[in-house]
């Protein structure tokens, strides 16, 4: 049985329509971000473009070879430049412009000037490739970790389709020339079920890595401090607890460090809360840089901050509370032409025989804290001995 090219493109066309509408949804429901809009109109220049090729001989060649070949062309130059941005990549604004320009260009000269539909077929079928490069290489080098499971994927399809365009390229040179792009014709016929296909998985795969992404925000929001960007409270017992369990199954040292800024509340009161806030960012920003990757730190509650210190005995422990607190003694925050300096107080605390649990530890720390406020503030206490 023949299938009708006609048809086929039709049927990509209506699939593609449908995947803009898609990605709009996406756009509109979810993230609002530029790479999602960008995809959208990616996917909505090629549909428009698939429209005018489909209107052959409706309409003028001017429309359905040049302007027709050269939207979609530029569309998925488009969705490569919107994949780039999505994974972190820059391609410049211009390059799906360029392309398709330059495309509307050849076809001119091989519609016009010297009439071709076979050299006009090698053209788009390697412009093609051209044009999702970017995203292919993007995608391909996403690093080690849960992207690659929806990154990759995409990556396959958009490889094979470039394969399968050239292989159309290659197909259309040594077979010769067709008299009419839908006559009956195997070439074309596999050309439009396979792009049809790699239009869907595409899609498809597009809207998991933008569904992941979102899964990903969401879990960041639910796990840390929107203005300090350390966990929050209960982010960080969730993860606390693992450390427990292992310093106690394996016999391992753990420390835990209770951090308050001096006088917190006069600094607010007297500067305004902006200023708090940005001295709160700060301290953050400061206190992870003097820590180990494996450290936890948690914004516990207002002014107040925890640090869990895994595999770290207690003399360790306080050398590195004493670091922080000579690094915040020194730091200074501007705000509205002033320079404002803040202390801190630490209570460090460890594991051992008394302490039977996290929560204790804490309490431990959190006393050795105020000792620390007060013996006059920006000191270190240890809960030893006590």
């Amino acid at each position: 049985m023949e299938l009708d090219n006609r048809t086929l493109l039709l049927v990509v066309t209506f699939s593609s329509a449908v995947q803009t509408a898609a990605m709009f949804y996406v756009w509109r429901m979810q993230l609002r971000e530029r790479s999602v809009a960008l995809l959208t109109i990616g996917f909505a220049l090629i549909t428009v473009g698939t429209v005018l090729i489909a209107m052959r001989p409706a309409l003028p060649p001017i429309l359905t070879v040049v302007v027709g070949n050269a939207m979609v062309i530029g569309g998925q130059a488009l969705c490569a430049l919107a994949i780039c941005e999505f994974t972190g990549r820059s391609v410049p604004m211009s390059y799906p412009i360029w392309l398709a320009g330059f495309t509307a260009a050849i076809l001119a000269i091989f519609t016009f000037a010297s009439p071709n539909i076979g050299i006009r077929i090698v053209v788009v079928s390697i412009l093609i490739p051209l044009s999702l490069l970017p995203a292919i290489l993007a995608l391909c080098s996403t690093p080690a970790g849960a992207l690659r499971r929806t990154h990759w994927p995409v990556a396959g399809v958009l490889v094979f389709h470039c394969v399968f365009a050239l292989a159309r390229s290659t197909a259309t040179a040594i077979g010769g020339t067709p008299g009419d792009f839908f006559a009956s014709n195997l070439i074309t016929a596999a050309w439009f079920l396979e792009s049809f296909a790699a239009i869907n998985l595409t899609a498809l795969g597009l809207i998991l890595m933008i569904s992941q992404r979102l899964q990903i925000e969401l879990d960041r929001q639910a796990s840390y401090d929107g203005l300090t960007g350390a966990l929050n409270r209960r982010a960080f017992e969730r993860v606390a607890d693992g450390e427990w369990s292992r310093a106690v199954r394996h016999d391992l040292a753990l420390s835990v460090l209770v951090l308050n800024l001096d006088r917190f509340k006069a600094l607010n009161d007297t500067y305004g809360h902006d200023a708090g806030d940005i001295w709160l960012k700060s301290f953050a920003e400061l206190t992870r840089g003097l820590l180990r990757r494996e450290d936890l730190l948690c914004r516990y509650g207002g002014e107040e901050f925890i640090a869990l210190l895994p595999q770290t005995p207690v003399q360790a422990a306080i050398q590195v509370a004493d670091r922080i607190r000579r690094s915040v003694e020194g730091m200074r925050i501007s705000h509205n032409g002033r320079d404002i300096a803040v202390t801190v107080s630490i209570g460090v605390a460890t594991w051992n025989e008394t302490v039977t649990d996290l929560k204790s530890m804490i309490a431990a720390a959190d006393r050795a804290l105020y000792r620390a406020k007060a013996a006059g503030r920006n000191r270190v206490e240890s809960s030893e001995g006590n």
